[in-house]
């Protein structure tokens, strides 16, 4: 199931598309992603487009991350498939920040990636996102040296070996 007390996953629905623009076009929340902030509401239409077709071929998985006492998007968290590894994402709005929501979030989408069998979880973080960094930890990701990109940490979660 994808849920807790608080909140509960679903898939995006077109709409979302003002909802996912206000999350997506905040530069301060956007200094944190490889992307850049959104622009247009078009975008949004594009950001849901592109996330169907990368569903349909099995490549990424998002969901939107809702908050049960409001029925409110107030983020998306993802995976991607791997093999035996999961590389995960999440994004949050501002606004939800320094709640527990991601904390809360990212322990359902382990739950759900357990029942999947996937052995690693990965996750990559800009140094300076601090906080992504400490929700990583609370959910007992461990910080693996590389130098492939040397503005980010790589978190790795080992989970139970199915095999």
């Amino acid at each position: 199931m994808m849920q807790n007390d608080n909140l509960y996953f679903r898939e995006l629905l077109e709409t979302d598309a003002q909802r996912l623009f206000e999350i997506y076009s905040n530069v301060t929340a956007m200094r944190y992603r490889e992307t850049k902030p959104m622009l247009t509401i078009e975008d949004s239409y594009k950001m849901l487009k592109r996330d169907a077709e990368v569903k349909n071929f099995g490549y990424e998985f998002r969901f939107g991350i809702i908050e049960k006492s409001t029925d409110t998007l107030i983020g998306t968290i993802m995976y991607q498939p791997v093999y035996e590894k999961a590389i995960i994402g999440y994004s949050i709005d501002e606004k939800f920040w320094n709640k527990g929501y991601v904390t809360s979030a990212l322990r359902i989408l382990i739950d759900v990636l357990k029942t999947k069998k996937f052995i690693i979880l990965e996750a990559w973080v800009k140094k300076e996102n601090i906080a992504s960094v400490k929700v990583l930890e609370k959910n007992d990701f461990n910080l693996i040296s590389q130098t492939l990109y040397p503005n980010s940490l790589l978190f790795h979660r080992k989970m139970v070996d199915y095999s």
